[in-house]
């Protein structure tokens, strides 16, 4: 078995021909032993696919790996994985393509984002409070004024940048809150990734908090939102997309809110999803509401269990650690995203040692600017270590199961993906090694996470599709979706008043012309 550990990394074991093979892909149609013209690099039903000669780290239950593997891809699932040199009973016809010494690993999982492109960058230096309360609220009231048409439109610009930043930096699934409308869903289907997309509701009248209000226009009954997201459930529900409920949070929505769309979860065998425990204020105010935390508040409402996957949980006590455990309850941790609004750190070491199913999230463009996964992954043990000022903590392996495995296991589909073996969905991603920031080859694992060139990731397949090839998205084309992406925020500014704002923020003296180009210094034309 040409199996591989930890300590054969640091041995140099990997300084083998194939790993230090030149990056480019031979590509063949094997008949027998022979090689032929290769034709396509996709597998569709009733289509096999061989990726072979590449290092292959399975996340299996054994954490099998191996220095020259394969994934042979069958009908969208992973129909064998093994050692190269095992390969040898592969029928003529079946389609095999040499990576040479490229990385093959299961499709990262983020676990909590959302599809809100249109903010990115217009709330830096912003408290929790300040943002939620205030500025998106507003941006969103007044942005939202144009046709249904024009709405989702925006709705599919605000998502499909995220989209493409993730699918070409290695995400093969998605958890998106906040995206089932017709806009963004449409943008996530004609994108091939595999999404858990989230309708979320709001509906609280108490203003106590600034950081927990809920303007009168966008409060719903939950009779309205149970209804919507059926609606979107029915529409866009496919073997790939899942739409499901979310009351935003138990500051945010009432109690027979959160019941309701947690019934519908349970009725149509779907997620349900929350942010939880995430701020100070929330914190704070809860236990002036009920006299507990969020977390106690959701298993007295009896809304934790599995299927239930949480954002954020920062703020929590032991006792309240300990339920989400006993209840198998999913929980997404978003390291830069908290740091980004300084709401605190999560007790990261304690769900894990309790046995929490912990997957890692970027969070949205409005709390986490950029959608960088393995900047995530740094992240979720970087801030541990300095907060528990041991160098001790974590490792790159703890980093990459937690966006694999573990985030799987978060969204309990530990069962269809997270993991290369037997009958999982082929959702996998192809890493070219011959970067500058992977080198050397001897310390790969850790490259990967602490020294990462998210664009090292070349191909991008998700149930067996090639979605990304070389590096380009074969669905959505790069070009046309930052041009319109531009355009959408402009026209969002215009709408919401806001043109003004970016250009007051600075403290630099910009220039500009009617031409764009030059004006008196501190003018804006």
């Amino acid at each position: 078995m040409n199996k591989f550990t930890r300590k054969d990394f640091l041995k140099g074991a990997l300084g083998s021909a194939a790993v230090l093979a030149a990056s480019g892909c031979a590509e063949r149609s094997t008949q027998g032993t022979a090689q032929g013209a290769y034709d396509s690099p996709s597998s569709k039903p009733g289509r096999d696919l061989i990726l072979s000669d590449a290092m292959v780290i399975t996340m299996d239950d054994k954490r099998r790996a191996f220095k020259s593997g394969y994934v042979w891809m069958r009908d969208g699932r992973i129909h064998r994985v093994g050692a190269t040199v095992e390969l040898t009973d592969v029928p003529n016809g079946i389609t095999r393509r040499s990576l040479n010494g490229r990385l093959i690993m299961p499709g990262l999982v983020n676990s909590h984002t959302h599809g809100d492109a249109l903010v990115r960058g217009l709330y830096d230096e912003l408290s929790l409070a300040e943002w939620y309360g205030g500025v998106m609220w507003g941006t969103r009231r007044e942005a939202a004024k144009p046709s249904t048409a024009q709405i989702n439109a925006s709705g599919a610009a605000g998502i499909e940048p995220l989209l493409l930043e993730q699918m070409m930096g290695g995400v093969t699934t998605i958890a998106c809150g906040g995206a089932a409308s017709v806009g963004p869903l449409t943008a996530i289907t004609r994108s091939g990734v595999r999404a858990v997309v989230s309708r979320s509701t709001v509906n609280s009248t108490d203003d106590h908090v600034i950081s927990q209000f809920t303007p009168k226009e966008r409060r719903e009954t939950p009779t309205y939102a149970v209804e919507q997201t059926r609606a979107m459930q029915r529409e866009f529900n496919s073997d790939r997309v899942s739409i499901v409920p979310e009351a935003l949070g138990v500051l945010r929505c009432t109690a027979d809110m959160v019941v309701a769309m947690h019934d519908l979860a349970v009725e149509t065998k779907s997620h349900f999803f929350m942010h939880a425990a995430s701020s100070v204020d929330e914190r704070d105010e809860s236990k002036r509401r009920f006299g507990h935390g969020s977390i106690t508040e959701l298993e007295r409402l009896g809304v934790l269990g599995p299927k239930t996957m949480l954002a954020h949980c920062i703020w929590l006590d032991d006792a309240e650690i300990k339920l989400l455990a006993e209840r198998q309850t999913g929980v997404s941790h978003n390291p830069v995203a908290n740091a980004y609004y300084a709401e605190g750190l999560s007790p990261l070491p304690k769900l894990l040692a309790s046995g929490v199913r912990v997957g890692l999230g970027t969070d949205g463009a409005a709390t986490n600017n950029g959608q960088n996964l393995w900047e995530t992954m740094k992240m979720a043990m970087l801030f541990q270590k300095q907060a528990l000022e041991t160098a001790h903590f974590g490792s790159a392996e703890l980093a990459l199961e937690l966006v694999t495995r573990g985030a799987a296991a978060a969204l309990h589909m530990e069962n269809e993906i997270g993991s290369l073996e037997v009958g999982k969905r082929a959702d996998l991603i192809v890493i070219d090694m011959n970067r500058v920031a992977l080198s050397p080859p001897q310390t790969i694992v850790s490259n990967l996470v602490y020294s990462n060139d998210r664009w090292a990731v070349r191909d991008v397949y998700v149930e067996g599709e090639p979605v990304v090839l070389d590096g380009v998205h074969q669905r959505l084309d790069s070009d046309a979706v930052i041009k319109k992406y531009g355009s959408a925020v402009e026209n969002m500014l215009k709408q919401s008043g806001r043109d003004t704002y970016l250009k007051e923020r600075s403290k630099w003296q910009w220039q500009y012309g009617v031409s764009g180009i030059l004006c008196d210094a501190g003018r804006f034309d």
